[in-house]
């Protein structure tokens, strides 16, 4: 359609062209502006003027508010928590911090400030997330995230304790490829069933033993 325009245009400017009178002279030719080069200022009445209302563009100019987080993804580890939060992300009144924070864990004595400017900008109406799966088995993290703000929403992905613990276990082989097997971490006594609940990937897993210290 593109090209059938072209042509049309380009056409009814040959006809015009040779519609001038006997005895007139010859119009001349002027070439159309072409566009700035890369790096060249673009003239008045530019981009710039015409997004000058634009949210979206005021967003992206650092318009928006730095805010501490409305809801966080709490846990659990190997749960599918990094899936959730790109999920919400695709709309359009959620926004979220890519990397996990660990304020709540480990970055606590950083303070307010410096976990309000780990938040990325916000317009009016949009929420502010983050998520740390660590937090869900840190004993410190409720009363925390509580004394910030008793309003903040928390969100907790549970799993299969099994096939959780086999992921994390799979990641962890991953990065040190000499650790035990798995079955050799997770049964204290393999004649007799025994499970080593001490093994973080098995400790995680006891889900109603890390609900009970957010629920307090």
């Amino acid at each position: 359609m593109l090209f059938l325009w072209l042509y049309m245009f380009y056409s009814c400017a040959g006809s015009c062209a040779g519609l001038v009178t006997r005895g007139s002279p010859a119009p001349s030719r002027v070439a159309p502006p072409l566009p700035p080069a890369p790096g060249e200022p673009v003239e008045e009445n530019s981009l710039e003027e015409q997004q000058a209302a634009s949210p979206i563009s005021s967003f992206f100019n650092g318009s928006g508010t730095k805010r501490l987080p409305q809801a966080i993804i709490v846990g659990v580890k190997k749960g599918g928590t990094r899936a959730l939060l790109e999920f919400l992300r695709v709309h359009p009144d959620v926004r979220a911090v890519g990397a996990e924070p660990h304020f709540f864990d480990r970055n606590y004595e950083r303070g307010l400030a410096w976990y309000r400017d780990l938040m990325p900008r916000t317009l009016e109406g949009q929420i502010t997330m983050e998520k740390t799966p660590s937090y869900f088995v840190t004993k410190e993290a409720p009363a925390r995230i509580s004394s910030m703000s008793k309003g903040t929403k928390l969100i907790v992905v549970v799993r299969d304790p099994v096939t959780r613990a086999i992921s994390d276990y799979t990641q962890t082989l991953s990065k040190k490829p000499d650790i035990p097997t798995f079955e050799s971490l997770t049964f204290k006594n393999r004649t007799t069933g025994l499970i080593d609940t001490s093994w973080s990937a098995i400790q995680i897993g006891i889900y109603a033993k890390h609900l009970e210290n957010w629920l307090l």
